[in-house]
């Protein structure tokens, strides 16, 4: 729980009226159980006199980031699933895992937690169950007995596409090949328990998204990769085996490495749709 220090505090009530929960008594120099842990008293105190819940208060410099700056870094992002044979340095993990306080939640309770893999044994291994599990499920789909039914309950599905896919696939698929982690040095499982009202997909999109982007001003590449978070939900084993908390699912994963290619060119893309109510 926050905590503040009366001496020093001259009763300005910014943090008092920027209290979501109104958790704040400023008269009483306490914080109730109402407090979601957002961090705004800490962040808006100007006397840096509200304190955190761990660390202390570290101040901040103005921005020098500008909108074409962000842009020029949105424009630049790829999605990388060709990686230099290179490990993966210990100090841009710590710096991605360090970074990660920062970053907002959709909950406010902050359930995250983080697996890396970054041997290439267990990657290998992580890409070949992945892609088991994969093809089986192709295989099911695009079994004669399930077209039929599923032409009528999912008329969408573009079946002979998923066929097509499989095909391929299965051409590519050779003993060594990475077809699912590309051969990355590591790859970033974002995992929380399970509860009926949690937020907790959201929060690791949130914390999956935001790791992407600081990895890359690092010069790292990244991908997010569904096919992992899909094995992950179908299979028990799969969890237990990558040491996946029980009662843990993995709401997202993100490949990281050193990039192989280096993209000089702003990829031409369509704005969303957009309607205005």
């Amino acid at each position: 729980m926050p905590t503040i220090n009366l001496e020093n505090c001259t009763r300005c009530l910014r943090c008092v009226k920027d209290c979501p929960s109104n958790a704040i008594d400023i008269e009483k120099g306490t914080i109730n159980s109402n407090c979601i842990h957002c961090g705004h008293c800490v962040a808006i105190c100007p006397e840096a006199t509200v304190f955190p819940d761990s660390g202390v208060v570290a101040k901040l410099n103005a921005s020098g980031l500008t909108h074409p700056d962000f842009q020029q870094l949105s424009a630049s992002i790829r999605t990388c699933r060709s990686y230099l044979d290179k490990e993966l340095e210990e100090a841009h993990l710590n710096l991605l895992i360090e970074n990660m306080k920062h970053y907002p939640s959709a909950s406010n309770a902050r359930p995250v937690e983080v697996t890396i893999v970054k041997t290439k044994e267990a990657i290998q291994r992580l890409n070949d169950l992945t892609a088991q599990k994969l093809i089986r499920t192709i295989r099911i789909i695009t079994s004669p007995l399930a077209v039929p039914l599923l032409k009528i309950a999912a008329p969408k599905l573009e079946i002979s596409r998923l066929a097509g896919y499989k095909k391929n696939y299965m051409a590519r698929n050779t003993p060594g090949s990475s077809l699912i982690c590309h051969h990355a040095p590591a790859v970033m499982l974002f995992h929380a328990p399970v509860t009926r009202y949690s937020m907790a997909g959201a929060d690791a999109y949130i914390w999956s998204t935001y790791t992407s982007i600081y990895a890359n001003t690092l010069g790292l590449g990244t991908c997010f990769n569904g096919f992992i978070v899909k094995a992950m939900e179908r299979s028990r084993s799969l969890r237990d085996e990558f040491r996946i908390p029980g009662g843990h699912m993995v709401y997202a994963a993100l490949l990281v490495g050193h990039p192989r290619m280096k993209y000089a060119n702003e990829a031409g893309r369509e704005k969303p749709a957009v309607t205005y109510i």
